[in-house]
């Protein structure tokens, strides 16, 4: 709501059992997409008046801008889904759900993702790159070692990403976000 989000659709892409979906302000028509049948059913238990699809996100057919907003916990891993659409880089499993989920947001929308610190860490910045020709950068706050300890019992480095979705013909606020250095 302080990024001027208090209506409409907000997407959770890989949400688990709903943590994001249960902490919706009221106003906001909630969409969560969870691979796993067990978990996409006890989300749908636990927050009835969410919708959650049970399908790999990959999967996934919506229209570009459908969604107001996004935000969630994408899954990390070194693993690449088949998206010819959404993932043509094929970059890996977080990065694609962060550029599908931008895509997948009207512009002037916003995005607050968690996402393992090698979506801004790594070497190549053709990922980047594609976030960048999508929305701009608005904030990162990087998470210290062990931030997911208790909840998640992993000592994964985690970035919390905020994104504003931007205008057709727009220019981007900053490209110095593209590429890292030592």
């Amino acid at each position: 709501t302080d990024l001027g989000l208090h209506e409409g659709g907000v997407l959770e892409p890989g949400s688990g059992s709903g943590n994001f979906l249960g902490v919706a302000p009221q106003g906001i028509a909630v969409t969560g997409v969870e691979l796993d049948p067990t978990t996409a059913r006890i989300s749908r238990m636990l927050y009835p008046d969410a919708e959650v699809r049970t399908e790999s996100f990959a999967d996934t057919r919506l229209p570009r801008g459908f969604f107001d907003g996004v935000i969630g916990n994408v899954p990390f891993g070194d693993v690449t889904l088949h998206d010819p659409t959404f993932n043509a880089g094929q970059h890996s499993l977080h990065d694609h759900f962060i550029l599908k989920s931008l895509a997948l947001t009207r512009p002037g929308g916003v995005a607050v993702v968690l996402s393992s610190r090698y979506t801004l860490d790594s070497a190549s910045p053709a990922a980047r790159r594609e976030m960048n020709a999508l929305a701009d950068l608005l904030g990162a706050v990087r998470l210290p070692t062990g931030a997911h300890r208790r909840a998640a019992g992993t000592e994964v480095v985690t970035d919390v990403l905020v994104f504003r979705r931007r205008e057709p013909g727009r220019d981007p606020l900053s490209v110095a976000w593209e590429t890292v250095g030592p």
